[in-house]
């Protein structure tokens, strides 16, 4: 699908369907909601992968089996079978559809030849060795060339690249560098503490305020490309983007010297300010925009777009 006018880079923003979002209301990240995607023509889609205690993989973005499903527990500590039954909650209402498998995706994939590309955001809530990593290569390697894996974890990147060397592999630092939000960040995420440049920070640097902000920024995005070098596509939060173009480090042009290409996420577009983001990181030269409603955001936009 394809949104056409005037861009000062001439080229088009690819508008990523964030949890298989869509003209449609099936549960977010569902395989129901994924072929709804791909039937649409949809040209890059993104859903959660977590991986289970059996080395299987749902289609699930919370380990507490409560916050998406019927059920309840601790989802890694949960094998297939035990959560096969379980279905997914919408809106809060638990709903007839069926938590899906990675396995699921990959065959709806192969039934899509058209499409570009399906983004699996992995959880790190296990480590990817063993009995895990042999069952998740075997599981993409028929679409190897059209899957591109993500994660906020660059250890995991690393793992993954040295396994999988063929593999688009995909990193946010949303651990490492974050904003400060009115809602209580959970106690087991990190960054647990808020640096002198105003943004939660753990690294040394954000300690206190030793230099400009430009100088700041341009010393985390060395450092944190450096721990995640195999990623060739960086998922940054539009807003922590947006404060570092505008405070004269240009994060976006960096990575692209780097051989990257640049995500801002996620793009809520009943948000005045969030939009006016979005057209800044536009003219900025980002290369994808994630959002849960991509036809809006193309209409929106005084760019051309494909979704």
């Amino acid at each position: 699908m394809h949104s056409e006018s005037d861009t000062p880079q001439n080229q088009a923003i690819h508008l990523i369907h964030h949890a298989a979002h869509g003209n449609h209301t099936k549960p977010a990240g569902s395989l129901a909601a994924l072929a709804h995607c791909l039937a649409a023509g949809a040209a890059i889609i993104e859903i959660d992968i977590l991986p289970l205690a059996d080395g299987s993989f749902a289609l699930l973005h919370e380990r507490d089996l409560g916050a998406e499903t019927c059920g309840a527990g601790d989802a890694v500590r949960a094998t297939r079978d035990e959560i096969a039954n379980l279905t997914y909650k919408s809106n809060g209402a638990i709903t007839t559809e069926k938590i899906g498998f990675l396995e699921g995706a990959i065959a709806l994939l192969q039934d899509h030849p058209q499409t570009q590309r399906l983004q699996l955001d992995l959880k790190p809530y296990l480590p990817l060795t063993g009995v895990v990593l042999k069952n998740f290569i075997e599981l993409i390697e028929p679409v190897l060339d059209r899957v591109q894996v993500t994660t906020v974890a660059d250890w995991v990147v690393r793992g993954l690249s040295q396994a999988i060397p063929e593999l688009s592999l995909g990193f946010d630092p949303l651990l490492y560098l974050d904003l400060v939000e009115d809602d209580p960040r959970p106690e087991s995420v990190p960054p647990f503490r808020i640096g002198a440049y105003g943004l939660l920070d753990d690294h040394p640097l954000a300690a206190y305020r030793w230099g400009a902000m430009s100088g700041y920024f341009a010393a985390r995005a060395e450092g944190l490309w450096t721990q995640a070098q195999p990623a060739r596509e960086w998922f940054i939060r539009a807003e922590v983007l947006e404060m570092a173009q505008k405070a004269g480090f240009d994060w976006i042009g960096f990575l692209h010297e780097h051989g990257c290409t640049v995500d801002a996420w996620t793009i809520d577009v009943t948000q005045p300010a969030l939009l006016q983001t979005t057209q800044y990181l536009a003219e900025q030269g980002v290369d994808d925009l994630t959002t849960d409603t991509p036809e809006r955001l193309a209409e929106l936009l005084a760019v051309q777009a494909v979704y």
